[in-house]
């Protein structure tokens, strides 16, 4: 639906740059609807469905694909990784009513299980990486709470179209070294990361739900100087197509 939306997984990747989930290996977010809400919504989350598919198949899990189960108290979800018989890994979402119940904080933790590092995905070995992804599915089902009305097409076309301009505007330097390749780095994720906000803020589907728009199927408008037969004019002489032929015939004329 969008021009130029290559970035959306660098999009989800900043979401959880910037809520923390790289650094203090923990998250948090709150959300302006009821706890009730938030738990249901998040009941519908899929870890497999991030960026890099995590978990999704047996081949990148030593052989052994992880099973995903969900445990709910009146405050908290508790989603458990499994390896076989093993616990890989805990991750646990806890609920906190505020604003009078308007309002619900979210924050998480993960621990590591028992399993084998050899029949654990390598998604879900390191704290850091499935803090990260947590926080990432997380961030995408509250997005789909609290998103406005969808926007039309259009619209979102010209926002991006927007974007485009301003980050033209920009400019990229090439960095001198390596500090300030860093920095350069930050700067992107940092802009990329708003362009995503603002998008949501206007109704636009970030994600475009892996959707293509349709193919046109038109043939288009014949040549001008072509008859109703098909023939082309090419200096004056006819030539029509035939499948497995040269629209030309190569041999001179005599």
């Amino acid at each position: 639906m969008f021009k130029g939306l290559g970035i959306l997984a660098l999009l989800l990747f900043a979401g959880g740059y910037f809520t923390g989930a790289f650094g203090p290996q923990s998250y948090s977010r709150t959300v302006a609807r009821p706890q009730a809400q938030v738990m249901s919504a998040l009941e519908q989350l899929d870890l497999t469905a991030q960026p890099g598919a995590p978990g999704s198949t047996a081949e990148a899990a030593g052989g052994i694909k992880p099973l995903f189960r969900l445990a709910k108290t009146a405050d908290q979800m508790t989603w458990y990784v499994m390896s076989g018989d093993k616990v890989a890994t805990t991750m646990t979402a806890s609920f906190e009513p505020i604003d009078g119940g308007k309002a619900t904080r979210i924050s998480t933790r993960v621990q590591r299980g028992d399993a084998p590092d050899d029949f654990v995905s390598p998604a879900f070995r390191s704290k850091g990486l499935t803090t990260a992804l947590f926080a990432i599915a997380i961030e995408g089902e509250v997005n789909k709470l609290v998103a406005p009305p969808a926007a039309s097409r259009e619209s979102c076309d010209k926002l991006m179209d927007n974007f485009r301009d301003s980050n033209l505007t920009a400019g990229i330097d090439r960095p001198a070294g390596l500090s300030q390749g860093v920095a350069a780095g930050a700067k992107t994720i940092m802009r990329l990361n708003a362009m995503e906000a603002e998008m949501r803020r206007n109704g636009c589907d970030t994600n475009n739900n892996g959707a293509f728009p349709p193919m046109r199927q038109q043939m288009a408008a014949q040549d001008a100087g072509s008859n109703s037969g098909g023939a082309a004019s090419m200096s004056g002489a006819a030539s029509t197509y035939t499948p497995g032929k040269p629209m030309l015939d190569p041999k001179p004329s005599r």
